[in-house]
C-alpha cells in the first residue's frame, strides 16, 4: 500500500507540474513475478518507421522525435496480465479538462487529414489516448497484431519470435501530450 501511495503522489506532482517522462526499457524477463511500469503520455506504441504497413505518423510521416515506445522485455510463451493501476493523459496540452482521461481513453473522432490513430490496425471503436500495445522482435518488427489494453486486466501470451511488449497511447500527434499511466505487468510461465 506504501508503495501505491509513493507511486499516487509522484504522478499526481507529474499531472500538477506537467513533467515530462521520456519512455523507457523495463527488462520483465528477469525472475520477478510482477511489475509496475510507467508509460508516459509521449509513448507510441510502435514506431511507424519500421512497421510501414501500420504508419499512424502525423501530416510528416515521421513520429515525433521525443516519443519512442515504453518496451518491456518478454520471452516467447510467458503468460502476461496487464492492467492500468492509475493515473491520466491529458491530449493536446495539459490543461483541457475535457481530454483528461484514464487508460480506456476518450471519444474524439479523428480526421484522416491528421493520419491514422494506430487504433486504425485494431479496431476503430479504440478511444482516443487509450493504453494499447503490441509485441515486436528485437528490432521493433510487430509480432501479431497489435491489441488494446485500457483499463484491463487483458491476458495475454507471449506469440513466438517476439520478446517485447511494447506499450504507448492511441493518438498520431505525441508532442502536446502530458502526464502518465501506471500499468502493473504480472507474468506466468
Amino acid at each position: 500500500m506504501k508503495k501505491y501511495l509513493i507511486i499516487l503522489f509522484i504522478t499526481l506532482l507529474v499531472l500538477k507540474i506537467g513533467i515530462s517522462v521520456r519512455a523507457k526499457n523495463f527488462d520483465i524477463s528477469v525472475k520477478e513475478e510482477s511489475f509496475d511500469v510507467t508509460v508516459n503520455s509521449k509513448s507510441i506504441p510502435w514506431n511507424p518507421l519500421i512497421n510501414k504497413s501500420k504508419n499512424f505518423s502525423f501530416k510528416t510521416k515521421k513520429p515525433d522525435k521525443q516519443a519512442s515506445p515504453t518496451i518491456l522485455k518478454v520471452k516467447s510463451g510467458d503468460n502476461l496480465t496487464i492492467q492500468y493501476v492509475l493515473g491520466d493523459v491529458y491530449a493536446d496540452w495539459k490543461g483541457y479538462p475535457k481530454r483528461k482521461t484514464d487508460a480506456n481513453g476518450y471519444p474524439k473522432v479523428m480526421k484522416t487529414y491528421l493520419g491514422r490513430l494506430p487504433s486504425y490496425y485494431i479496431n476503430d471503436k479504440i478511444n482516443h489516448m487509450a493504453l494499447i500495445g503490441t509485441f515486436t522482435d528485437s528490432k521493433g518488427i510487430i509480432v501479431g497484431t497489435p491489441f488494446f489494453i485500457g483499463n484491463g486486466p487483458v491476458d495475454l501470451t507471449v506469440p513466438n519470435g517476439s520478446n517485447q511488449l511494447q506499450l504507448g497511447v492511441n493518438d498520431n500527434l505525441f508532442r502536446d501530450n502530458s502526464g502518465l499511466f501506471i500499468v502493473k505487468v504480472n507474468i506466468s510461465d
